[in-house]
C-alpha cells in the first residue's frame, strides 16, 4: 500500500519576521480555533477518495506559527485522521514551534495531543541578532524549551539561520558549537537571503542591510558539516543534518516525489488523480480560503496534471538534494536522461559519486557547493 503525507498549514502569526515570505498573516482579530479546525477537517475530507487506499506516515503542522494552536485542535483533527484513515504503525507527526515562554508551556499538552517531532525556530543564540530578526524570544528561552521538548517528544529538531548580517566564521562556529552541545538531534540550516516584498528586501535596496559575501558563506557551511559531523549530525539533505534514526520522514517524501496533501492557506499537493501526478495549490489568504471550502469543500486555485517532463525536472531537482541521490532506473521510467558524459566527468572530479551498487547517483561533499550548477547541467 502506498504512503502519502499530510501537510496542515496554520497561516497565523503574533508579528511578521522581516526576513519571511512565507504564507503568514498577523489577525487583527481572535482566531476562532474550532471554526479552523472544522474547515481543516472539511478540506482535507474532500480528498477522501485519494488516501483511502493509501497510508498515512506522516503529518506536519506547519506555518505561520502552528504553536499558536491550541494543543485540543491538534488533539481533534489528529483524532479524525486516525479514525477515518488508515495510518502508519509509526506516524511521524510534527509541529513547527517557536520557543517563547508562552509556547514552550504547551510542550507536554502537545504530546499528550500526539505530537512526537517538534521542530523549533531557534533561528540564533545571539539576542542582539534575534532582535534584528525579529524574533520574540531570547537565546535564554529558545535553550528552555529545547530542554523542555527533550522531555517531551521522541525527536526534537532545531531551526537556524547563518550567513547574518557582520556574521563571522568565529562567530557562527562559538554559536554552532552552543546550539550542538543541547544534544541536538536535528538541525535544519538556512541561509539568509533576501526575498521579494520583505522588510529585509527594503533595507538591502536602501543599503542598509549587507550580506556576508559568496566566500564567507561558503567557509561558514562546510563549517557547518565539520561541526555537526562531531556531534554525530550528518547531512542527509543540503540544509538538514540528523543523527540516525532522527531524520525527517515527511520531508524525505518530498524530496523523493512521494504525494502529500496540503490543507489549510496556500498550501500545496501533490497526489495521483486518474493515474497522474497532479499539482494542487489552495487558496492564500485565509478569509477567502475559508470561503471558498464553505462554498466548495475545497480551497483549489489551481490544478495541473504534471507532465513528464515536469515530473522528471522535479524528482531530479529534489532527489539530488538528498545524500542518498537519485534512482536512475526511476529518472529513466519518468522519460528523463542523463548526460553520461557530463555525469562521467563530474565524477572523475570527484563532484558526483554513484552508491547503491550504480543504482543511485548524488553529489558529494566536494561537489556541495556547487550543486545548482551540477544539477542544471546533467540532464540531457
Amino acid at each position: 500500500m502506498q504512503n502519502i503525507g499530510i501537510y496542515v498549514h496554520w497561516p497565523y502569526c503574533l508579528s511578521k519576521c522581516p526576513y519571511c515570505d512565507f504564507n503568514s498573516h498577523v489577525s487583527k482579530e481572535k482566531i476562532d480555533q474550532l471554526s479552523y479546525l472544522s474547515l481543516i477537517k472539511k478540506e482535507l475530507d474532500s480528498y477522501s477518495k485519494i488516501i483511502e487506499n493509501k497510508t498515512i506516515s506522516s503529518v506536519f503542522f506547519g506555518g505561520g506559527t502552528p504553536s499558536l494552536m491550541e494543543p485540543k485542535i491538534i488533539a481533534n483533527l489528529l483524532d479524525h485522521i486516525c479514525k477515518k484513515y488508515k495510518t502508519d504503525q509509526v506516524l511521524e507527526i510534527t509541529l513547527e514551534a517557536n520557543p517563547t515562554s508562552v509556547e514552550q508551556n504547551k510542550f507536554i499538552a502537545y504530546s499528550s495531543a500526539g505530537i512526537n517531532r517538534v521542530s523549533i525556530g531557534v533561528q540564533s543564540l545571539n539576542d542582539d541578532d534575534l532582535k534584528r530578526l525579529g524574533r520574540n524570544h531570547t537565546a535564554k528561552e529558545a535553550i528552555k524549551a529545547i530542554d523542555i521538548a527533550f522531555n517531551s517528544f521522541n525527536s526534537v529538531s532545531i531551526d537556524l539561520i547563518y550567513c547574518r548580517p557582520g556574521q563571522k566564521e568565529e562567530d557562527w562556529e562559538r554559536e554552532l558549537h552552543k546550539a550542538l552541545s543541547l544534544s541536538t538531534q536535528h538541525l535544519s540550516l538556512y541561509q539568509l537571503t533576501i526575498e521579494p516584498n520583505t522588510r529585509y528586501e527594503i533595507l538591502f535596496k536602501a543599503g542598509k542591510l549587507k550580506l556576508p559575501d559568496e566566500t564567507t558563506s561558503a567557509k561558514l557551511y562546510q563549517m557547518t558539516e565539520d561541526i555537526c559531523e562531531k556531534f554525530n549530525l550528518y547531512k542527509y539533505e543540503i540544509s538538514n543534518f540528523a543523527k540516525n534514526g532522527h531524520q525527517c520522514h515527511h520531508n524525505l517524501n518530498y524530496w523523493h516525489s512521494g504525494e502529500w496533501i496540503g490543507i489549510g492557506p496556500g498550501a500545496h499537493s501533490r497526489v495521483i488523480k486518474n493515474m497522474k501526478r497532479t499539482s494542487i495549490i489552495n487558496e492564500y489568504d485565509p478569509k477567502k480560503w475559508s470561503n471558498l471550502i464553505i462554498k466548495n469543500g475545497n480551497s483549489t486555485i489551481e490544478e495541473e496534471i504534471l507532465t513528464n517532463e515536469q515530473n522528471c525536472d522535479e524528482y531530479l531537482l529534489m532527489s539530488m538534494r538528498t545524500t542518498q541521490g537519485m534512482k536512475i532506473k526511476k529518472y529513466n521510467s519518468l522519460g528523463g536522461k542523463l548526460d553520461k558524459v557530463k555525469v562521467d566527468q563530474f565524477i572523475n572530479d570527484g563532484f558526483l559519486e554513484k552508491n547503491n551498487n550504480g543504482e543511485n547517483i548524488n553529489i558529494t561533499r566536494k561537489g556541495s557547493m556547487l550543486s545548482d550548477m551540477i544539477i542544471a547541467t546533467i540532464a540531457s
